[in-house]
């Protein structure tokens, strides 16, 4: 039991000591299970990932602002069919006043002038040919 356990505080203490790079003399960096990036590209990934939740964000309020914009328009079609309407309305309603105004044709100044000239005339003959 004390082999166990000699055994194992003496790989305790030695796993605890930095294992030192024997070309450089600086400890080796710790060994990475899959991939390991240096500092470098550490900060690249996050300066990217900043990156893009600026573009999402930006783009989030870009689309908010297209919404708005297709409410305002559909709001404006509305206003617009409602004008279109109105407008419709009014001239039917200028339509009928130019029909109640408008002169009759027996309302017309020359046809009563030449009518009575006619029958004048015609009244004169007939009465000279009573001798």
């Amino acid at each position: 039991m004390n082999k166990i356990l000699s055994i194992l505080l003496l790989t305790f203490i030695f796993t605890q000591e930095p294992i030192l790079n024997e070309e450089i003399g600086e400890p080796c960096p710790p060994v990475c299970e899959g991939t390991c990036l240096s500092e470098e590209e550490t900060q690249g990934l996050f300066n990217n990932i900043k990156e893009l939740q600026f573009d999402l964000d930006k783009s989030l309020e870009i689309n908010g602002n297209l919404n708005l914009q297709i409410i305002d328009y559909d709001k404006s079609i509305l206003n617009y069919k409602e004008q279109i309407k109105l407008n419709e309305e009014q001239i039917k309603i200028k339509e009928d006043m130019i029909k109640t105004i408008k002169p009759k044709w027996y309302e017309n100044r020359y046809l009563w002038f030449f009518g009575g000239i006619f029958l004048t005339s015609g009244t004169v003959y007939l009465a000279g040919q009573l001798d």
